[in-house]
């Protein structure tokens, strides 16, 4: 892959690899360009990661477009960051999310672990920072990685009812299953962001949902 911003995943035999590890493409779309992995990470994983954020969680914030980072009630979820290779299940991850796109390493931000209790959720939005945003010129800089490209996201358990990753532009509904992950790139070949990634976190009507998210960018992002 030439340009790590554009992102184009194959996948012969319905298989995606990382190092010796194949995970069977459940779904693909082409536009936008999603595509939903089985058996992502093991139930021990999910387990051990759940545990390692738990005492970190806070509530979550977004960046809002004329305000800079505010907590609101588009999104009601807690959440923590993980350094890049901060622990080694973390390091793991992040290899293995490198070499199922393509994009490199330390492209990515910090791994994001989120959790929703029932009734929180996350409003139709886009991962990628608007161009015609105020806020988003000192982000985007060169130095601070570019914009984002693509979103990782792994489902650390199943949630009973609710809480799909939902994308009301394209038409799909992504069903938050322990160890599946759903993956989305906005950036096409000529530089323009798809208006189809808009997507959102469902309410949970019952059980958590906990999930681990991967945002990578066009270049270097600093630690």
């Amino acid at each position: 892959m030439n340009d790590p911003a554009i992102v184009e995943l194959t996948y012969p035999n319905a298989q995606l690899s990382a190092g010796e590890r194949r995970h069977q493409v459940l779904t693909a779309v082409k536009s936008p360009n999603i595509v939903v992995l089985g058996g992502f990470l093991g139930e021990d994983a999910c387990h051990e990661l759940i545990e390692l954020a738990r005492p970190r969680m806070k509530r979550s914030s977004v960046v809002h477009h004329a305000d800079g980072v505010r907590i609101d009630e588009t999104r009601t979820s807690s959440g923590c960051h993980f350094r890049r290779g901060e622990v080694a299940l973390v390091a793991d991850i992040e290899q293995r999310i490198a070499e199922i796109t393509g994009i490199p390493l330390e492209n990515g931000e910090g791994l994001q672990v989120l959790h929703y209790l029932p009734g929180q959720h996350y409003v139709p939005h886009w991962d990628y920072f608007p161009p015609e945003s105020p806020s988003s010129a000192d982000i985007v800089r060169p130095e601070k990685g570019g914009q984002r490209v693509a979103t990782f996201i792994a489902y650390l358990n199943t949630v009973p009812l609710g809480g799909e990753t939902e994308f009301p532009r394209a038409g799909v509904k992504v069903a938050a299953v322990q160890g599946n992950a759903c993956f989305f790139s906005y950036l096409s070949a000529d530089g323009a962001l798809d208006h189809l990634t808009l997507h959102s976190g469902n309410a949970v009507i019952e059980g958590e949902k906990w999930i681990a998210v991967k945002w990578l960018r066009e270049g270097r992002y600093p630690q």
